[in-house]
């Protein structure tokens, strides 16, 4: 299963849990998403992932609007299909703004800095947070779904 989601053979995770079943994925995410089916079969074999040495994704295939910048953002963990749903709850926590993101967003990854990833609801879209500035400021396009999140996910240099 690894080799569909995580193609690059140098990248060194630990899963954290086996998978979980679709009834408890589908408690924790009810909404409807593109790329939920991918979503749906990666808990159903690795209730999270750690990645042992460090991870960067490239976001250089979805932002191509400034061709002299290329970003790549850390990437620490995907989280437990338990830990979302409590992640989600604190987030809402932060302030009206985070209240009203998180009402079309669900958290699922995260770097070591306590920034987030998400997935957009409905559109399947990936986008990223830095949590030191603002929601506008520090949001940031990742990927377009989900299994494009994790095939651009490679160990960290």
């Amino acid at each position: 299963m690894a080799n569909l989601f995580f193609t690059n053979t140098a990248l060194k995770m630990h899963i954290l849990n086996n998978g979980v079943t679709k009834e408890k994925i589908e408690n924790v995410i009810s909404q409807d998403f593109k790329g939920k089916e991918d979503f749906i079969k990666f808990y159903l074999a690795y209730d999270g992932v750690f990645f042992n040495e460090g991870a960067v994704v490239s976001i250089e295939q979805f932002e191509k609007d400034d061709e002299d910048e290329y970003y790549e953002l850390e990437l620490e963990s995907i989280y437990r299909i338990d830990q979302i749903q409590s992640i989600w709850e604190a987030i809402k926590e932060r302030s009206a703004g985070a209240k009203k993101f998180m009402e079309s967003h669900i958290p699922f990854a995260g770097d070591a800095g306590g920034n987030d990833f998400f997935i957009e609801i409905p559109t399947g879209t990936i986008k990223y947070i830095s949590w030191e500035y603002e929601i506008e400021e520090g949001l940031i396009g990742v990927a377009h779904n989900f299994k494009d999140f994790c095939l651009s996910v490679e160990p960290l240099n």
